[in-house]
């Protein structure tokens, strides 16, 4: 019982911390999205590479015959757009789950739906007579 009454307690509290972020409030943030950026625009270049190396070897593989080249270069191919698509669209994915997260609620804890206490152990109060818990029978 204490520890369900100690768990509700807890959730209790839980669920009044609020998350908003704010620029303000944070030292270096303005360093920390020109990294952010500057990473994005290698890994657009990268995409870049990976579109033009892939379709160069896609080209040859198909002109020259050969299988492992022409399947190299459409993988390659693939990988740049994907990750031309990843770089563009990781902001608006991260603002939506933001969002979404941010409209979820926690139900209200029930403290009427508790489970009641698996032993219970009764002390009486008479001064000097010990009692020995009950036996369990197995």
């Amino acid at each position: 019982m204490i520890h369900d009454a100690a768990s509700t307690k807890a959730t209790v509290f839980l669920a009044a911390v609020q998350v908003k972020p704010d620029d303000s409030k944070a030292p270096g943030i303005n360093a920390l999205k020109d990294l952010v950026n500057g990473l994005a625009a290698y890994a657009v270049i990268a995409a870049v590479a990976a579109v033009l190396l892939g379709g160069i070897a896609w080209a040859l593989g198909e002109r020259m015959g050969l299988e492992r080249a022409s399947t190299v270069g459409k993988s390659g191919v693939i990988a740049g757009f994907g990750l031309a698509f990843l770089v563009g669209a990781a902001a608006a994915f991260i603002n939506f789950f933001l969002v979404t997260g941010a409209t979820a609620t926690a139900p209200e804890p029930n403290l009427s739906d508790l489970r009641p206490p698996a032993v219970e152990l009764s002390v009486a109060a008479v001064p000097g007579v010990v009692h020995a818990p009950a036996s369990i029978p197995f």
